[in-house]
């Protein structure tokens, strides 16, 4: 179990520790010089049940307080200390409304240097703490009197810890793996050390990680979870990583980064924030005032954009975006507070509901209804929520967003309709999609009355007026489904309603009747333009405009500007492109050889189908990136 020390300067976080422990948190020679904590200190005991503690000791000065908050954002369990002789003071005061700010789950209240006072002082320092847990939401939290001199106390406490650490219920390794880095330093023969609270999954020796938001790869060398050497180490323990990797000059790992499975690294300069304002907050917060913004183990300067209202007083909650001077690692449920520009009061504290939201449309009521939604702890319960508020979700961002690994993404999209391909799956309620394919209904009507003449538009047209309505799979699914109940109508690579019937004139389709002969009989290496015109003795130009009038009936396809080929013909074209795609990604040269057309219109046959939305060059090879299109 993870603890970390919280209270004034000089109530003796750093004695207790020692006295539970036998080691010195203090680490620095400043420290030692001065008898003062200024960073993170750090310490590990087995209790004679074999419960293993560490604690992170913190410094109690207002000034190093970004210190104290690198200390405890990622941790559940907490001591707040305040001294016999002194009572409650300024930064025990700050110190819990940090700590109720962000949801720390369990507090004890520990009385110190009760060698110091009558019994009654101490009683009565007591009955001030119990008031102020009380008022922070933690009352019935226990309390109990120490003294780190002469050891009265103790025994007490660390009975009241083994007790804490029995009734815990250990967080399970979910989620890919994720570090926020407190400590970096070099030891000879071993290289670079960080460490940190685990805060999702776990790590092993040979793992391949990322160090974010540098994007710098890692090789794990060793690892020590409570200070000692480990197999693992996993979710809320104490780590150390010996990391192997390259770092270029300015991208050396830092307090403030993260250590991250790969597939994490999400580096964002913009978060939206669920806040709850600090009673004690000397002002409200409002539009465009920055911040210091407290993530992990990061302090980064902020500019805040209040949403669904111009300030937020006192005691207030709401939502807010906020825009950073740097990019920062950070994903749903991490825990935030803000501090003024100044770094002398604390503002807010929260927890992010969007690492990667939209700056438009950021403050609209439907955008302030998917951050209430994303409120939501329970990955299905929020997804539920959104589904109901949008019809359509993308399941990546959303997994991505909340480290949700297949099998737990698989249970929050249960009973959903899933859409898309498995690279990018959405869920879609049938009432969206039905709204979805009145959509397309509309826009092919739009286009029938615009274009009387041609038959309708290809997909890709299609869609283009509705790709705001939704993502491409969530309109392929209610263009299947409309296809399928015959109320739109497939004709080669184009779309109409059942009921359009375009027609061409008398002389247009007397001229065809000469020309679809020539295309069938060039079969997959129809003639040229120049080379029909040639044959039904009429200049190329006018051959070229009768053959863009045909086109937009859907009779031909151009393939390039001098060569048109029958839908059919694409079709079989289409065809040797999914059989070669059947064993993997093919290049130009693999498909000449298959169909024997030869280089230069091979290319031009590519590029059709790329265009058509059939393949899709991915380097110097092709990938077929759906069916039925033409």
């Amino acid at each position: 179990m993870i603890l970390a020390t919280a209270g004034h300067i000089d109530h003796g976080k750093t004695a207790l520790v020692r006295a539970l422990t036998g080691i010195d948190a203090d680490r620095l020679p400043e420290e030692k010089q001065r008898g003062l904590t200024i960073d993170l200190g750090f310490a590990y005991a087995t209790l004679p049940d074999g419960t293993e503690l560490g604690f992170v000791d913190v410094p109690g000065h207002e000034r190093f307080l970004p210190n104290m908050l690198a200390g405890v954002l990622s941790i559940d369990r907490v001591l707040l200390i305040v001294a016999a002789d002194d009572g409650p003071r300024p930064q025990t005061l700050e110190h819990l409304d940090i700590l109720a700010l962000i949801g720390v789950r369990e507090l004890t209240g520990v009385v110190t240097k009760t060698d110091r006072v009558p019994p009654e002082r101490a009683a009565a320092v007591a009955a001030e703490v119990a008031a102020l847990l009380a008022g922070a939401g933690y009352g019935g939290s226990p309390i109990l009197a120490v003294s780190s001199r002469t050891g009265d106390g103790i025994a007490a406490l660390t009975r009241h810890l083994s007790e804490s650490a029995a009734a815990a219920t250990r967080p399970s390794p979910r989620g890919a793996f994720r570090l926020p880095i407190d400590r970096v330093f070099s030891l000879p023969g071993i290289g670079m050390v960080v460490t940190g609270t685990v805060a999702a999954g776990a790590a092993k020796p040979a793992d391949r990680l990322l160090v974010s938001p540098r994007g710098v790869e890692v090789r794990v060398r060793g690892v020590h979870a409570q200070n000692r050497p480990a197999e693992s180490a996993g979710i809320g323990e104490r780590c150390a990583l010996n990391l192997a990797g390259v770092f270029p000059e300015g991208r050396e790992p830092r307090r403030g980064d993260w250590v991250i499975a790969p597939a994490l690294h999400l580096p964002t300069s913009r978060i939206d924030l669920g806040l709850k304002m600090s009673p004690a907050a000397p002002s409200p917060l409002r539009d465009g005032l920055p911040v210091h913004l407290h993530l992990g183990t990061e302090d980064v300067v902020a500019r805040v954009h209040v949403l669904g209202a111009r300030t937020l007083a006192p005691g207030e909650t709401g939502l807010v975006q906020l825009d950073l001077d740097h990019a920062v690692g950070a994903l749903w449920g991490d825990r935030a507070v803000l501090r003024d520009h100044a770094a002398r009061h604390t503002l807010a504290g929260g927890r992010v509901l969007d690492p990667a939201p939209p700056r438009r449309g950021r403050a609209r009521p439907e955008r302030l209804a998917v951050l209430e939604a994303q409120r939501e702890p329970d990955p299905a319960t929020a997804l539920a929520r959104l589904v109901a508020l949008a019809g359509v979700v993308e399941l990546a961002p959303f997994a991505l967003a909340r480290n949700l690994d297949a099998g737990e993404m698989d249970r929050a999209a249960e009973g959903f309709l899933r859409l898309g391909p498995a690279r990018a799956p959405l869920v879609a309620s049938a009432e969206r999609l039905a709204a979805l394919g009145e959509a397309i209904l509309a826009a092919l009507g739009t286009h029938h009355r615009g274009n009387p003449e041609s038959l309708g538009p290809t997909r890709a047209a299609l869609y283009r007026p509705l790709r705001g309505e939704a993502p491409e799979a969530a309109l392929d699914a209610a263009l299947a489904a409309l296809a399928e109940s015959g109320r739109v109508v497939r004709a080669g690579a184009v779309l109409h309603l059942p009921e359009h019937k375009p027609r061409l004139t008398r002389e247009d389709e007397r001229l065809w009747e000469r020309v679809r002969p020539l295309l069938e009989a060039g079969e997959l290496r129809p003639p040229r333009v120049r080379e029909l015109a040639e044959a039904l003795g009429i200049e190329p130009e006018p051959m070229t405009r009768f053959l863009k009038r045909v086109e937009r009936f859907g009779r031909v396809a151009a393939v390039a500007p001098n060569r048109y080929f029958l839908p059919e013909t694409v079709a079989r074209l289409a065809e040797i492109a999914r059989g070669l795609d059947a064993k993997g990604p093919f290049t130009a040269m693999a498909y000449k050889d298959i169909s024997g057309i030869g280089r230069n219109l091979t290319i031009e046959v590519l590029e059709h189908l790329d265009a058509i939305g059939v393949t899709r060059r991915v380097g110097d090879a092709r990938i077929v990136v759906r069916e039925n299109d033409l």
